[in-house]
């Protein structure tokens, strides 16, 4: 979650809303450096629903 001030010196952020740490004082800003939680990977095995598939075999039919 992001802040729109400084806790340590109330700066206004602004511009600066996801920065890892105050442009003013330079203290890390906590809220801002947490690990973002990481996309699903897609599996590249699995098989794709009947439209993708339509699709996919017509562009290739298009193109031959």
């Amino acid at each position: 979650m992001n802040i729109s001030k400084c806790p340590y010196c109330g700066f206004e952020l602004g511009n600066f809303l996801y920065a890892d740490a105050c442009p003013l004082c330079h203290k890390e800003l906590i809220n801002n450096t947490r690990p973002l939680v990481p996309a699903k990977k897609k599996d590249p095995h699995k098989a794709q629903p009947w439209p993708v598939r339509m699709f996919f075999g017509i562009v290739r039919l298009v193109e031959s």
